[in-house]
């Protein structure tokens, strides 16, 4: 689809007041040791490696990959360790926030995950444990239990009233002899959709953007089958219950597509589509999302990013649209201090993801200190605007503005 031409400008027009601050801070002066740029795997980002993360099947826990892996490229033989080849991986997230609005119910209003206002809070603890297909042992498996409310907010919206609340994903994995190694999953797994994972510790920001969440789902079950054409070419294909729904809402299916395409060891880009009727019993018209993520590491210091997604749907027979832009960079400054600026725009035209008919806008800067023994600790500011008085005041008023100070905790780890 083609972007249409006055999203397009406004886009521009909106990005125009934070681009000094992000080229400013994509300019920080870098130490010559610092660590690897991040890589991008199955249309999720990773991040340069805090702790030895194990490479997974699974991008939701995935590290950085090496220049020369496919995104989609069979599972290598694991190395000697627990038996059968089995691997672990956990990780547990805090965090404070303060919002300068004080709201009097305590939220940040469009927050995922890191909602809560002026108190320590615990956003997620999660353990995983995989059993890679490899060419010698082609059937494998992949189970994440996550909990907290993290865990309570992303199955929030699903028809089978929270049975899998605790199951972030769950799947059989078999890989077949076809081309170069056709591997099929089945089960319920995080979606392909957009540039961040669940996971706090995969991502550049602390906070989630508005594009992962309000554009695009989190979750889904059914069936996906991704097999590597070349040396830089990968697809995926997805039937699936639909969006965010471990049990289906209506008879209609969702269908799903992605390509993913490396041309270079430090570039990558990855299309997707997912469309489907996602109303109840299917009475609205068919759902459409269009998402692109390309991310290029310029240097062994300096990595950047854009998503931008495009959605279409209908509602009583009117069609509503969203759409939006996230524009990433991460500087890393010494080999234990990363900073990652964010800049992003959301229009919601019709008000359907976030019930007011507004264009969104949001600034984030981070900060990351790894500490080590899998320990990473984030500073961040965050401020969001809106066309709207969207953002609650204190105790009965509403703003166009909403700046935030947060400080997260995050641990992971995982077996050799």
């Amino acid at each position: 689809m083609t972007l249409p031409v006055h999203f397009v400008w406004s886009i521009a027009r909106q990005f125009c007041s934070p681009v000094p601050l992000l080229l400013g801070a994509l300019c920080l002066p870098a130490s010559s040791h610092a660590q690897s740029a991040p890589d991008r795997a199955v249309a999720r980002l990773v991040l340069p490696v805090v702790v030895p993360v194990a490479q997974t099947s699974d991008a939701s826990t995935q590290p950085a990959a090496a220049p020369a892996d496919q995104p989609d490229a069979p599972a290598p033989a694991p190395p000697p360790g627990w038996p059968g080849g089995l691997r672990m991986y956990g990780t547990v997230d805090t965090y404070y926030a303060y919002n300068f609005n004080e709201p009097g119910s305590g939220t940040n209003v469009l927050r995922n995950f890191d909602e809560q206002d002026n108190q320590f809070s615990m956003s997620y603890a999660e353990i995983a444990v995989e059993q890679a297909p490899t060419t010698d042992r082609r059937v494998g498996f992949r189970a994440d239990f996550g909990f907290g409310p993290t865990a309570t907010w992303i199955d929030s919206v699903d028809p089978n009233g929270g049975e899998l609340r605790y199951v972030q994903q769950a799947y059989v994995s078999v890989l077949t002899p076809v081309g170069r190694g056709l591997q099929i999953d089945a089960g319920k797994f995080v979606t392909p959709i957009g540039a961040e994972p669940i996971e706090t510790f995969g991502n550049w920001n602390y906070s989630r953007s508005l594009l992962f969440s309000w554009a695009a789902p989190y979750y889904h079950a059914g069936v996906r089958a991704s097999l590597p054409i070349s040396d830089t070419v990968s697809v995926s294909g997805f039937l699936l219950n639909g969006w965010n729904n471990a049990e289906d809402n209506n008879r209609a299916k969702t269908v799903a597509a992605q390509v993913t395409w490396k041309p270079t060891s430090s570039l990558s880009v990855l299309q997707a589509y997912m469309g489907g009727r996602e109303g109840p019993q299917g009475s609205d018209g068919v759902r459409h999302l269009f998402d692109t993520v390309a991310t290029w590491t310029v240097t062994p210091r300096l990595a950047l990013m854009t998503n931008v997604d495009i959605g279409r749907d209908q509602i009583d027979g009117q069609t509503v649209a969203w759409q939006g832009v996230a524009a990433y960079g991460r500087v890393m400054v010494t080999p234990t201090w990363a900073v990652s600026p964010r800049v992003e725009v959301f229009e919601d035209r019709d008000g359907f993801a976030t019930g007011t008919a507004q264009t969104l806008r949001e600034l984030t800067l981070t900060s990351e200190h790894i500490l080590g023994l899998g320990v990473s600790l984030r500073l961040e500011y965050r401020r969001d605007w809106s066309t709207e008085d969207f953002f609650e005041y204190r105790a009965d008023r509403f703003r166009r503005q909403q700046n935030t100070l947060l400080v997260g905790l995050t641990y992971a780890m995982s077996t050799p």
